[in-house]
């Protein structure tokens, strides 16, 4: 099976939102996206994200482009809590 890539929108705190599958978003679209990261406080990245996100095998992730504040992201803790957030996602109600 084909793995799947989609961008995504990473929040430091692990929250996440796809932005696209077929093609990569458009800057416009990035840019929305960093203003409504900045209105809530955060800062993140547009991300590619490789492997079925609904699927419980790892998925990889891959920073493209820094969204907000960079000197108060952490890679390393952004994904923490994004495998987090994905596991309460995945689990059964």
């Amino acid at each position: 099976m084909p793995s799947e890539r989609r961008w995504i929108i990473l929040a430091q705190d692990g929250r996440h939102v796809t932005m696209g599958r077929a093609a990569s978003p458009s800057q416009a679209e990035v840019e929305t996206a960093a203003a409504a990261l900045a209105a809530q406080g955060l800062a993140g990245w547009l991300a590619t994200l490789d492997g079925n996100y609904w699927s419980r095998r790892r998925v990889a992730l891959a920073p493209v482009q820094t969204l907000g504040d960079a000197a108060t992201l952490d890679w390393p803790a952004a994904i923490t809590a994004f495998k987090a957030a994905r596991q309460r996602a995945l689990r059964p109600l």
